[in-house]
């Protein structure tokens, strides 16, 4: 394995870590997470830039609707950043765009999101907190796809 996706596992792991011990990530990590990703992609035959904008306009999209439905329910406005979702869990998602042409990050979005809840139910003795680590679970769920994409040869799920 390369420097560059080692060091794009290391900031995964530290996310993971960070998130499941304080249920906060530090800024800089989604920033180098987004700059490894954009560097390793850089090279290839994509148009980066559309890949990001789509990605992220996916994701942003799938968000506005949850405040919408959010709020719809609750008969008034529900920041989602107050009760169901982090600001550090919007910069992960942001992040890794680069690492995903659509189909595949909106494949890796609800994955990674049924792979925390699993861990969230699996892990319920060992957790205190009644939030779920998002970012940091799907961090550790990136892991385990950029390894499966790194090593086996069938089904690559990022641009890798």
């Amino acid at each position: 394995m390369k420097t560059a996706p080692a060091i794009l596992l290391l900031c995964l792991a530290i996310v993971f870590i960070q998130d499941w011990k304080f249920r906060k990530i530090h800024v800089i990590l989604p920033l180098l997470i987004f700059a490894i990703s954009f560097f390793m992609i850089a090279v290839e035959k994509y148009d980066l830039l559309e890949i990001v904008l789509f990605n992220t306009g996916f994701f942003l999209t799938t968000l506005s609707i949850l405040t919408i439905y959010m709020s719809v329910k609750s008969k008034g406005f529900l920041n989602p950043f107050q009760h169901y979702f982090g600001l550090g869990d919007l910069l992960f998602y942001v992040a890794i765009a680069p690492l995903f042409l659509l189909k595949n990050y909106i494949l890796f979005f609800v994955l990674s999101l049924l792979f925390a809840i699993i861990l969230q139910f699996a892990l319920k003795k060992f957790i205190k907190e009644e939030t779920v680590p998002l970012a940091g679970f799907s961090a550790l769920f990136l892991c385990i796809v950029i390894l499966k994409d790194s090593f086996l040869v069938f089904q690559k799920i990022t641009l890798l």
